[in-house]
């Protein structure tokens, strides 16, 4: 489950991810401007529209205040010149409606699983056995 912020999405794309990430048991806020991000408790991950003209605007906004909260485009256009356009203006993914739970699920795992910090299980570094350090040197 994540914290999943909808920020200034037009009402019918608002409405369909709502019930989808609810669906899935995600916690849903909506945000109407950028400065509503931190409010409440932390979005994981946010959505936001590529409808609007200054989309690459709001996108680099909150990735300056926000540094490191994956940013979600959503449209209702599906076409691969936006995507791409989108991902190279800093999003973390693209998502077209309407809207598949299924496509909704992997974005959504996806942007949280890169966005978390990867854990060192231990502080020790691992050996590798002696058979595999005498293959990497050679023998000879």
């Amino acid at each position: 489950m994540s914290r999943v912020a909808l920020l200034g999405l037009p009402e019918d794309l608002e409405n369909q991810l709502t019930r989808i990430l609810l669906e899935e048991s995600h916690q849903v806020s909506r945000k109407l401007y950028i400065s509503d991000l931190g409010r409440g408790p932390n979005a994981g991950l946010v959505f936001i529209s590529g409808d609007s003209p200054g989309y690459q605007q709001t996108l680099s906004a909150v990735r300056e205040t926000h540094p490191g909260l994956p940013v979600i485009l959503v449209s209702r256009r599906s076409d691969a010149k936006q995507w791409l356009d989108a991902l190279d203006a800093g999003a973390t993914d693209y998502c077209g409606a309407p809207f598949e739970r299924e496509q909704v699920r992997w974005i959504v795992n996806s942007a949280v699983n890169r966005a978390r910090p990867h854990v060192k299980t231990s502080s020790q570094p691992r050996e590798a056995p002696a058979e595999v350090l005498e293959n990497a040197v050679g023998s000879g």
